[in-house]
């Protein structure tokens, strides 16, 4: 009989170890269960902490660090004297800003005949300050090259062995019909002032000029690495927010931006389709030699292009873009 109760004693005992043992792993799943739901609660209220935080910190950096308007002024100022014969509305300038990050879309026009015609549109989104994304939608019919070499540039220097080939370029022009106006890269034998061109192209709209800064004659800076024209709009631009906007003289507006972008160079550079400014270098140069232009872009009817070939000082030219007839006098 002992040891029958002992066996019934032991029984219990084991039952009763077992209940327990219940007991423990339920209060260990709700410790766990509750450990997980805290660490949730922990890292949601660290998120919605840290988004705020940072866009404070993305405005106050915007705001007294690199400014956006900086970089918005560099970004624009570096198109109008990098890409020749266009504008921009800033205006109309799409603003959003992002932790750490502000995003940038704008529209680039081109002046073809007298109207102007939007070409581009980029969308571009700076990291505290550095361009990251750089996207451009083209609706352009006649792209330059994207890497361009010594001699592919449209406008090209006297003493540049071009590749332009003038005679097809010109034949394209007569086949053109009489009811369109065109946009067309004038490069010259000689250097000119800008006031010696406009004076000799009557009935076409000089809109640009490629200015001569010591690099043109092979495209290549003294380290060796192509560059490529570098230049400003020629004519009145009233568009509200240009920096060329009411100047009394659109030349000094130029070595104005120059001197301005060539502390951003960095930026200027990726902002720019060249990814080769040599600013330094260039400004130096324009100082010692003044303005002087090799080549230039202009706009009007066809039949008033073609003209042009009967003026002796052109040496090379290539068609841009062309569209219907919008020309008044």
């Amino acid at each position: 009989m002992d040891e029958y109760e002992k066996l019934i004693a032991n029984s219990k005992k084991q039952q009763l170890s077992d209940s327990q043992q219940q007991k423990l792993n339920q209060q260990m799943r709700r410790s766990v269960s509750l450990s997980k739901m805290n660490l949730m609660v922990g890292t949601i209220t660290i998120i919605l902490m840290i988004l705020p935080v940072s866009y404070i910190f993305t405005f106050l950096y915007y705001a007294f660090g690199t400014k956006s308007t900086t970089l918005m002024d560099v970004t624009s100022q570096t198109l109008y004297v990098t890409e020749p014969n266009t504008s921009l509305e800033e205006i109309e300038f799409d603003m959003e800003f992002f932790p750490f990050s502000m995003q940038l879309q704008f529209d680039q026009y081109k002046r073809i005949g007298k109207e102007d015609y939007k070409v581009n549109n980029y969308d571009m989104r700076y990291t505290l300050g550095n361009l990251t994304k750089k996207e451009v939608s083209s609706q352009l019919e006649r792209v330059q090259r994207k890497n361009p070499n010594e001699t592919s540039p449209w406008l090209t220097h006297p003493k540049n062995q071009s590749e332009v080939d003038t005679w097809r370029e010109w034949e394209v022009l007569r086949g053109l019909p009489d009811e369109t106006v065109v946009e067309a890269y004038i490069s010259f034998h000689d250097l000119h002032t800008v006031d010696e061109i406009r004076s000799s192209f009557r009935n076409v709209d000089v809109v640009w000029a490629a200015v001569d800064t010591g690099v043109e004659e092979k495209n290549l800076s003294k380290d060796g690495d192509v560059v490529s024209p570098i230049g400003y709009p020629v004519q009145v631009d009233n568009t509200t927010w240009s920096p060329f906007r009411d100047a009394y003289s659109n030349e000094q507006v130029f070595i104005d931006i120059l001197n301005y972008i060539v502390q951003y160079e960095d930026l200027a550079t990726k902002v720019s389709s060249h990814k080769n400014l040599e600013l330094a270098e260039r400004i130096d140069y324009i100082n010692k030699n003044g303005i002087k232009t090799y080549g230039v872009v202009v706009t009007g009817p066809k039949n008033e292009i073609e003209k042009l070939e009967d003026i002796n000082l052109i040496r090379k030219i290539k068609l841009g873009e062309v569209k219907l007839w919008n020309w008044t006098n």
